[in-house]
Formats: C-alpha cells, structure tokens, sequence
C-alpha cells in the first residue's frame, strides 16, 4: 500500500511484528509503541534509550509523541461515538479488512493492556 507517496509498505507488519514493514526502524518502533500502550514504563525507558542511540534523540520524542496522540486521539472518538465517516471508510476499507481492524475488541485490549498500579 502506498502512503502518501512515500512508498511501500507491508501494512500486515502492524498485526504481525515479524513482517518487516519496509520501515526504517520499524520493529524497533513497534516495539515502542507496544510498550507504551501496556504501560511498561521500565521497558518503554529501556526502549526509548535504544531508540535514542538508533534513531536520535529528536526522532524517539516524535515517535513517542505520535503514538501517545493516537492512542489519546482514538480513546476519545470511540468514547464519544464519533463514527467513521463514509468517505475514508470507503477508502480503508481494504486495509481495515485485511488488518482485521474491524473485529477489534476494546475489552480485548483492555484485559491485554490494562493494569492496575499498586
């Protein structure tokens, strides 16, 4: 799929963290963004250091603060029930199929990703 024109990717690669996503640094980047979704903060610091010696401290802070805005960005359109709008449903459709983006289960990924802090 391209995106934006910036070249091809392999989309499957967010699913599957052993498909090479044609990414720079892009299992190390999934590695991040898993990491702070689960709310590892040991882990996501051990990462974060890596990334810094792989990628550069500027490209980690973008990183990190790309993944924190989706993450945020998303919880708030479900939680207020904002649709997806027929236009970009219509275009992604393709990619949220072959993603299985539509059977996704926020109590899946609660039971996954949530923890209670003591």
């Amino acid at each position: 799929m391209l995106l934006r024109g910036s070249g091809e990717y392999e989309l499957q690669a967010v699913m599957d963290t052993t498909i090479d996503s044609g990414v720079e640094h892009g299992r190390l980047l999934g590695q991040l963004v898993d990491t702070i979704i689960s709310r590892d903060w040991e882990q996501v610091a051990t990462l974060r250091e890596e990334c810094v010696t792989v990628m550069g401290a500027q490209e980690t802070v973008d990183a990190i603060a790309v993944a924190s805005a989706f993450n945020g960005i998303t919880r708030i359109a479900d939680a207020t029930g904002i649709p997806l709008d027929s236009g970009p449903a219509e275009a992604t459709a393709s990619m949220r199929s072959q993603l299985a983006i539509n059977d996704f289960s926020y109590s899946e990924k609660s039971r996954k990703y949530d923890r209670v802090s003591v």
